[in-house]
């Protein structure tokens, strides 16, 4: 089982590598924002969410299903059944990013229709294919280092890919402008695949099966569990594009995705860095403990959550109170607009830290279908209440929608899942979650005053307030 000092390293913050990834997605989302401003931003967002849901439609979901199924291959199966194993994930892999690059040529007049408003942009959709094609090999590579338990060369792999991604968006935003997009969303896709490539063949050459029916029976049983979580990763992607296609209509049009995705980044994306344990590290360790061991899997997903939450709330709270100056660095002062909405979208990222870990069960389990039923639920609530809050409030009331769905996902799968699996919060960490969310709060509420004297002093307080429930956990790091 798993220490505390184990879960934090593993989260990668500790180390120069995330550090160094935070710094570059500033800096290319500072570049973007100066060269091609908020539209140029809201078509980028656009045409990656539309990505997004091809990717989703079409790569069956072996990125994840082929974590759990090579997992095992690597605990007990010989050398050349696991080099067998890994030859059937690549095979199915290059089916589905070929099958995936033809539905998009297929189907961009579509997609253009359905995300724009119009068939204008289809030319540009056809441009994409690759990208999407490049997106799902890049995710077997991803899944073969993830099962193999190779966090190094991971990390190393995505620390590359975003410094090729940075320079290539310099490049082509400062000689193309925001006719650079579509290129750089295809560089972006291919450099990631090419490092991760070159960091997984260090073990296992790239190889393909031949198609007969041997290789496509034996990769029969990662498409029964990825089927599910196609149907929940293609309803999640609609969301997004629902909610994209209802900002594109408002009046500013492109520019409101481009502020509301800023927002979403600043909420999501950077807190998201202490989500990385979870996938490369958490889900083959909870995938390994057996249904049976109900002790087990309750200390690791209470540790989990513990780890998380007592890494999310000090960031988000002096994120939170710096947020003005954070949004001059990043973007530009016509950004201050969302504010608001990110003071108000920030439970999001609290609530996610405490259900993601217990949202794992149904896959760590094989029970797929009961996965895609649960995101089905919070898909729904999600869309209704970004795009209710946004017409209710603007960017402030989306970010309200944001908080108010994920809260709804907590409780949802906290319910379910102690039905299900027999989950339950230790007290410890229940009390834990309960007074860092006040304090949590009570930070948002001081972010949001005027008076730099009251920010100052209320931050302070407020800091120091999550130090008991902060400190035994750490300490158990440090020992």
């Amino acid at each position: 089982m798993p220490t505390y000092r184990q879960l934090f390293k593993s989260t990668g913050l500790l180390g120069s590598v995330q550090a160094l990834y935070i710094l570059i997605a500033v800096v290319r989302n500072k570049v973007a924002a100066a060269l091609i401003g908020a539209a140029g931003m809201g078509l980028a967002d656009l045409y990656a969410r539309s990505l997004e849901l091809l990717g989703g439609a079409t790569n069956f979901g072996l990125g994840l299903s082929a974590v759990k199924h090579l997992s095992a291959g690597c605990s007990h199966t010989d050398a050349e059944a696991l080099s067998e194993q890994v030859r059937t994930v690549r095979t199915w892999v290059a089916i589905t990013a070929l099958f995936g690059l033809l539905v998009c040529l297929a189907l961009s007049p579509l997609i253009s229709l359905m995300a724009c408003g119009s068939t204008q942009r289809a030319a540009d959709f056809c441009l994409l294919s690759p990208a999407v094609a490049l997106a799902t090999l890049a995710g077997g590579e991803i899944a073969l280092l993830k099962a193999m338990r190779q966090l190094k060369r991971l990390a190393r792999a995505t620390l590359w890919s975003a410094l090729f991604t940075l320079a290539v968006s310099v490049w082509l935003y400062a000689s193309m402008g925001i006719s650079g997009v579509v290129p750089v969303l295809v560089c972006g896709a291919a450099g990631l695949f090419g490092f991760n490539l070159r960091e997984a063949t260090q073990n296992h050459a790239y190889r393909v099966g031949p198609l007969n029916r041997r290789t496509l029976r034996a990769g029969l049983p990662m498409l029964r569990m990825g089927t599910a979580y196609i149907l929940a990763g293609v309803m999640t992607a609609a969301a997004e594009m629902l909610i994209r296609a209802a900002l594109v209509r408002s009046h500013e049009g492109l520019a409101t995705i481009g502020y509301y995705a800023a927002g979403f980044t600043l909420t999501v994306s950077y807190a998201r860095l202490v989500f990385v344990a979870l996938d490369a590290d958490y889900f083959p360790r909870l995938s390994a403990i057996p249904a049976t061991d109900v002790r087990e899997m309750n200390v690791t997903i209470n540790r989990q959550i513990n780890t998380l939450v007592v890494l999310m709330v000090p960031f988000l709270m002096v994120f939170s109170l710096f947020l003005p100056l954070i949004i001059r660095l990043l973007y530009t002062s016509d950004f201050l607009v969302i504010h608001t909405m990110v003071l108000c979208a920030a439970p999001y990222m609290f609530f996610k830290a405490i259900y993601t870990p217990i949202a794992y069960l149904p896959l760590a389990r094989g029970n797929s279908v009961r996965y895609m039923v649960m995101e089905l639920a919070y898909d729904a609530v999600f869309c209704l209440s970004v795009i209710g809050g946004y017409y209710w409030g603007g960017l402030t009331g989306a970010g309200v929608g944001l908080s108010v769905a994920n809260l709804f996902d907590l409780l949802l799968i906290s319910y379910c899942y102690r039905r299900h699996y027999a989950f339950s919060l230790s007290s410890g960490t229940r009390g834990r979650c309960l007074w860092l969310f006040a304090i949590l709060a009570a930070t948002l509420w001081v972010s949001a005053q005027p008076s730099l004297l009251l920010r100052a002093v209320g931050g302070t307080v407020c800091l120091s307030l999550t130090v008991p429930y902060v400190w035994p956990v750490v300490r158990k790091v440090m020992v």
